[in-house]
């Protein structure tokens, strides 16, 4: 049974994840296709505006298979550490192929920087600090695309095993706020705040969206009443970035102007987001340091397919469908960071319920 993976956020699901979908069944002619799907928060350090188990049904009615998520811990991080835990995931699943989009499109030169011995995540940060790198590193030395950096972190990862990569043309600009038939997440989350209508360049219907300024208030008052020594044992705060944070909060009551203030060449948003995320689920570096090697895959949902290939490979990976079976610790971070989304949701309870709950199934 030939199988294919891709590594997803959908946040929201849009035109140009159907293409993607789409495509990745054109070129590799998938018996099945496997989602590994960043939950309800995201690799750059966002909310999930439409919760995990609404995106999963979308991929589901768009050509997807099964989906897993990738778990909290692993998804609210840089883009290797995010890149190569997708890649575990969909490996212990057997998959044939991964296709992943890329701005530049060029697979044997993407595959040229993955070899080399440099953090791409932290590229930028080195060269601001005045690190120097010889001109083969052209590319490296500039901006690096977001699905680019994506795109060298997976094929890093995809090194000792069989899987054959495929690169996809990305077919808008990640960062453009132009709302078209084929979209950027980020200009549809833009219209969302505005108000503006998406249903030309989403299927989904979005009610009640989430973002990350609607967990700011509850962020303030942690950095108000939490100790520098206490912040500073939160993952990811390091530096003395806690000074900072505590010291803006007390300064902006606005979300945006305080994110703005708390960017510098060291500091980029997604970093500053991605501490903030932590912060507010206060997961402590000790939670991460003792967490064992993940041996588990957990579905968030399937149809017919999906669950045929479950079944035939259920004696060689563990398979989770339901919450209270996720190995501990990594089911004490599920929770804490389930229920931190659950109080943003107009219906709390509901969510904890569906939480709880098994796959979505089609």
């Amino acid at each position: 049974m030939k199988t294919t993976g891709i590594v997803v956020e959908y946040n929201p699901f849009h035109n140009g994840h159907k293409y993607h979908i789409d495509q990745t069944r054109k070129i590799t002619e998938p018996d099945v296709l496997i989602a590994c799907m960043s939950g309800n928060y995201n690799q750059r350090g966002d909310i999930s505006i439409i919760n995990k188990f609404s995106k999963t049904e979308t991929a589901l009615k768009n050509g997807v298979d099964l989906v897993v998520e990738l778990p909290y811990i692993y998804t609210l991080q840089n883009a290797y550490v995010f890149g190569y835990n997708a890649i575990r995931l969909l490996n212990m699943l057997k998959i044939n192929d991964l296709v992943f989009g890329s701005e530049t499109n060029n697979l044997e030169e993407l595959k040229k920087y993955a070899s080399l011995q440099v953090d791409v995540t932290r590229l930028k940060q080195l060269m601001h600090d005045g690190s120097s790198y010889p001109s083969s590193y052209g590319l490296l030395s500039g901006s690096l695309y977001p699905n680019d950096t994506l795109a060298i972190c997976y094929l890093k990862a995809l090194k000792d095993t069989d899987i054959v990569p495929h690169s996809i043309q990305r077919t808008n600009d990640y960062h453009s706020e132009n709302l078209e038939v084929i979209a950027s997440a980020t200009a549809i989350r833009k219209a969302l705040k505005d108000n503006i209508d998406v249903s030309n360049s989403t299927p989904m219907n979005i009610t009640d969206p989430i973002f990350n300024k609607d967990l700011y208030p509850y962020i303030r008052r942690l950095l108000f009443t939490m100790d520098r020594k206490d912040l500073a044992d939160i993952f990811l705060v390091s530096e003395g970035i806690e000074n900072l944070l505590k010291e803006n909060a007390l300064k902006y009551d606005n979300y945006e102007e305080f994110i703005t203030h708390c960017i510098s060449r060291r500091y980029t948003r997604s970093r500053i987001q991605r501490i903030l995320m932590h912060i507010a689920n206060q997961i402590k570096k000790e939670d991460v340091v003792s967490l064992p090697e993940t041996d588990y895959i957990r579905v968030l949902g399937f149809n017919h397919k999906g669950q045929e290939y479950l079944k035939a490979i259920k004696d060689d990976v563990k398979i989770v469908t339901q919450f209270k079976n996720i190995p501990e610790p990594f089911k004490n971070i599920e929770w804490k960071t389930s229920l931190l989304y659950a109080s943003l949701c107009k219906d709390s309870n509901a969510y904890i319920k569906r939480e709880l709950q098994g796959p979505v199934i089609l």
